[in-house]
């Protein structure tokens, strides 16, 4: 391989681990606060990019519209979600919630099949970020590196909330002492509802970018869940910056898997989060939600 093609490959692997950060870092706020395993989280990156392909395809907006206006509709979703069917299980048992979010995603997979029919579906995506940039050794899809800025425009964002913002000292807080932050005046309860609906903000958002660089179909939530637990499992449950760095790990083992030992690039996730279960059960970053 020249240097150029690793670049690129390597480019590209950052790239979908950053993509990553956007879905598994909202599933692992919720797991780090609220001690919910969101089996619905994967529905709502397939409902973004379900409602984003619905914007752009509707000749009522574009894509531009669909990446402001599907968070927006997906934090409203979550807000109800959270109120009606998962408030009421806080201090029940945790297989609670996990099998009324499992329940929330088969429904929503049957709703959007229903719908938008079984056949997969792509969003365009506007002429400016469409083509190709040269970055000098190679060229590069314009489309993905505009997905690597999103991206981490985001991250550095989720950053500054957890460890500068009040709002990330309470919510820290809020996951280590509920009491205490109650004591002091502070709604639990409300910061629990926020930090869900914007993990499934980050979600549709995610998800009307993933429809604008593959294909969507109704199956797509599962295989988002999946992966986004791998992250997590690997990175630490509860821990943002492990989130981060298993996305990135993730993101360049696919790449470079499917590169080097296509029959195998699936597996190899799987394979890594097991090793990292025996040797370190926590993960990597286990224990914090920054």
């Amino acid at each position: 391989m020249s240097f150029a093609s690793l670049l690129e490959t390597t480019l590209l692997g950052v790239q979908t681990g950053m993509t990553l950060i956007l879905i598994a870092s909202g599933l692992t706020l919720v797991f780090g606060l609220m001690d919910v395993a969101n089996l619905a989280h994967g529905s709502f990156v397939m409902l973004g990019a379900y409602f984003g392909f619905a914007i752009v395809t509707s000749g009522l907006g574009n894509f531009w519209l669909a990446l402001v206006a599907v968070p927006i509709a997906l934090g409203a979703i979550a807000f109800g979600v959270e109120r009606l069917t998962i408030r009421p299980l806080y201090e029940e048992d945790p297989l609670n919630t996990l099998l009324v979010t499992l329940g929330l995603a088969i429904i929503v997979q049957e709703a959007v099949s229903l719908v938008w029919g079984s056949h997969p579906k792509s969003i365009d995506v506007p002429a400016v970020i469409s083509g190709s940039t040269d970055l000098g050794l190679f060229t590069y899809p314009t489309f993905r590196l505009f997905l690597l800025v999103c991206s981490l425009l985001i991250v550095l964002g989720i950053w500054y909330v957890l460890s500068r913002s009040d709002f990330g000292i309470i919510m820290r807080a809020s996951e280590h002492d509920p009491e205490m932050v109650e004591a002091l005046g502070r709604d639990v309860w409300s910061i629990y509802t926020i930090v869900f609906v914007v993990g499934a903000m980050l979600a549709g958002f995610g998800g009307v970018l993933l429809g604008g660089s593959r294909a969507i179909d109704p199956g797509m939530g599962l295989a988002i869940i999946i992966q986004a637990f791998a992250i997590i499992v690997i990175g630490g449950l509860g821990s943002f910056r492990g989130a981060v760095i298993g996305s990135l790990v993730i993101g360049l083992l696919t790449v470079f898997g499917a590169l080097y030992f296509p029959s195998f690039a699936e597996m190899m996730t799987f394979v890594l989060m097991g090793i990292v279960l025996i040797v370190k059960p926590s993960g990597l970053f286990g224990g914090t939600a920054a």
